[in-house]
This record gives structure tokens, C-alpha cells and sequence, in this order.
């Protein structure tokens, strides 16, 4: 089962390393992260190197268009 980590989006841009789980697919990690989202935080969803998107700060979800 893949790994996934939430990196909340800080001040000035700056990630910061928040939580890793373990997810069937990217629905389900997606699914998994956003209840994990503080209120007005804006966050991106990685499973290893790959970019898999970013949460807004009213927590939509915007995929990764790499």
C-alpha cells in the first residue's frame, strides 16, 4: 500500500512536514487527508516524489498538473 504525507503550507510558502498514512490509492489518501486539515490551512498531498496535489485553505482539493 502506497505512503502518503501531508505538507502544511506555512507562512511565506514554506512547507512544513505534517502526517504520513498509508493509502489504497490517491482517492483514499485524499479522503484520509483533508479531515487531518486545520482550519484555514492550506496543505499539499505527496505520496513519495510525486506530487499529487493541494489542498486550498477552504480544504478543496486541486490535483497536480505535472
Amino acid at each position: 500500500m502506497p505512503t502518503y504525507r501531508i505538507y502544511h503550507v506555512g507562512n511565506g510558502g514554506r512547507l512544513r512536514v505534517g502526517e504520513s498514512f498509508s493509502a489504497a490509492d490517491d482517492d483514499a489518501a485524499i479522503a484520509t487527508a483533508r479531515p487531518q486539515l486545520a482550519r484555514g490551512q492550506a496543505a499539499e498531498l505527496w505520496e513519495w516524489g510525486r506530487p499529487v496535489g493541494r489542498f486550498s485553505r477552504d480544504h478543496e482539493f486541486i490535483p497536480d498538473s505535472r
